[in-house]
């Protein structure tokens, strides 16, 4: 008989409670289905495990909508009329385990059915489903404290409110992918960070991003960009490329034009406004909101490196560089 797997995707819980509902479902449902634990950013799901909480936020409910896949929400308080999973909602802790096999047999099971498919995913080949409202939602005051981390496991616990981020301490110089994603944070993901340094979370986002050539790029080359602030490289090997970035998409610029004008590939400067998306940095703007105008008259290289380092001479003196 053909094994068919189904997809499920957390959000906002916590390791304990992830691990528990895992090893729960896992004894609920047939061994003739395969269990496949997928990122969120998944494109297919079968079903969303997710902190109530969270439910309510943009980005899950644009999941919710576009996949129209069965889910449930998590909830540590008591259910009002006793039930342990009323309607789409589980109450922990669970004490009797009828109730929510009734709920994966009427709900999920019947859904897989009805598809009458099952998708077993590669999830390096997965989009990335990160776009304004994820990345509203990443730097919202109201979403307080937030781990975030991706496929290999924890990478920081920030502050939104205090704009800092502690790191977890193997992965203060490293790279993401398509997998970054973020919960609520709780008492145990911080016994995974060093809260000995704090890094201001703008800087520690845009160079994580930067740093990340497998990660997605969220702009398209024809996109007219404009930042709010000059990016901070951690590295001395980004700084001049980071300023002559900058000096460009201050004004507001289209891509292709500041790929040209500084000779830059073009993967390069969408890696560069990606960054400064994820940093909440920037944004989209049209062509009547630029300033900058490539510089048509520079016939050479020389002349060229000579505008720069004339700029950038300036800018570092203004600074105290």
């Amino acid at each position: 008989m053909d094994r068919h797997c189904i997809n499920i995707a957390t959000s906002g819980l916590s390791l304990k409670v992830s691990d528990e509902l895992k090893t729960l479902i896992r004894n609920l449902i047939s061994n003739q289905y395969d269990i496949n634990w997928v990122n969120i950013s998944n494109i297919h799901i079968d079903l969303l495990l997710i902190n109530e909480n969270f439910f309510d936020s943009d980005n899950i409910q644009n999941i919710v909508q576009k996949k129209k896949c069965p889910y449930l929400k998590i909830s540590k308080t008591p259910s009002k009329n006793g039930y342990q999973v009323d309607e789409h909602t589980l109450h922990l802790p669970l004490e009797k385990v009828e109730s929510l096999l009734n709920w994966i047999e009427i709900n999920l099971l019947s859904y897989l059915n009805k598809k009458n498919t099952a998708v077993v995913s590669d999830l390096s080949n997965e989009p990335l489903l990160i776009d304004d409202k994820f990345i509203r939602n990443l730097h919202s005051p109201e979403n307080a404290r937030l781990h975030i981390f991706d496929d290999k496991g924890t990478l920081a616990v920030i502050d939104n409110r205090t704009q800092i981020a502690w790191l977890e301490p193997s992965r203060q110089h490293t790279q993401t992918n398509q997998s970054f994603d973020f919960t609520f944070a709780n008492t145990s993901d911080f016994t995974k960070v060093s809260r000995k340094k704090d890094y201001y979370l703008q800087d520690w986002l845009w160079n994580l991003i930067w740093n990340s050539n497998n990660f997605e790029n969220l702009a398209s080359k024809d996109s007219y960009f404009k930042i709010d602030h000059w990016p901070q490289p951690y590295q001395k090997e980004y700084r001049k490329v980071s300023l002559q970035l900058s000096a460009c998409f201050i004004q507001g610029a289209k891509i292709t034009d500041v790929a040209n004008q500084l000779n830059l590939s073009i993967d390069d400067v969408l890696r560069f406004v990606t960054a400064c998306l994820m940093a909440n940095n920037g944004k989209f703007v049209s062509a009547s909101k630029c300033t900058y105008t490539p510089n048509s008259y520079l016939k050479n290289s020389n002349t060229e490196n000579h505008f720069f380092k004339n700029f950038i001479g300036k800018i570092r003196r203004r600074f105290g560089l």
